[in-house]
């Protein structure tokens, strides 16, 4: 009777310890399905997000001009403040052209901030055919009222989507930005991308 006592208590105990096994394999089960979910979230959320992340990726080797650290911090922040200095609209293409010819020092990599780089290249292009414009216009005595108006609106702009690029690479957004660039959401980036692509087909036809 004993003997059978200790048989089926030895079962009753296996039983247990085999009950407990499955349960503790499904709760690793568990755990390791919450932690696979986790891992999805935290990549979902990357990707949704790559669009924002940027590096500076500037060559600054032979630059050395204005006398500032070669950086494109500093780079940036030099034109931000030079740029508003002038008054004179026969200046304003002259100071983004040397700006953007600099752009071979200094660059960044990341698809928005990209893009608010292209749309100051592009913005410089415009103002270089308009100063263009204006010196035929002069020489044949036509009336330049309007591509002397066209190059103001267009230099507000380069300076303000310039002011905004530097907020965000000195990273001192804290204060108010133009909402020019696509790096920040701007509200004002259909405004300005409508202005430059629209005069952008005028002039290729």
């Amino acid at each position: 009777m004993k003997q059978i006592k200790l048989v089926f208590t030895g079962l009753l105990l296996s039983g247990l310890l085999m009950g407990c096994t499955e349960e503790e394999k499904k709760v690793e089960q568990v755990k390791a399905k919450e932690a696979e979910n986790e891992v999805v979230t935290i990549e979902t959320k990357t990707e949704v997000n790559s669009s924002k992340v940027w590096k500076d990726v500037s060559k600054p080797d032979g630059f050395n001009d204005y006398g500032i650290e070669p950086t494109l911090k500093a780079w940036i922040a030099y034109h931000a403040e030079d740029i508003t200095k002038t008054t004179d609209v026969n200046e304003y293409y002259s100071r983004a052209n040397r700006l953007t010819k600099e752009l071979s020092y200094f660059r960044v990599q990341g698809e928005d901030l990209e893009k608010d780089f292209e749309n100051l290249n592009v913005l410089q292009t415009f103002m270089g055919h308009l100063d263009y414009v204006i010196s035929v216009e002069e020489e044949q005595g036509i009336d330049t009222a309007e591509a002397y108006e066209e190059l103001k609106v267009s230099f507000k702009y380069f300076t303000e989507l310039l002011q905004d690029l530097n907020s965000i690479i000195n990273d001192n957004r804290q204060g108010e930005t133009f909402g020019l660039t696509h790096q920040l959401d701007g509200n004002r980036v259909d405004e300005l991308e409508k202005f430059l692509y629209s005069e952008a087909v005028e002039i290729g036809k």
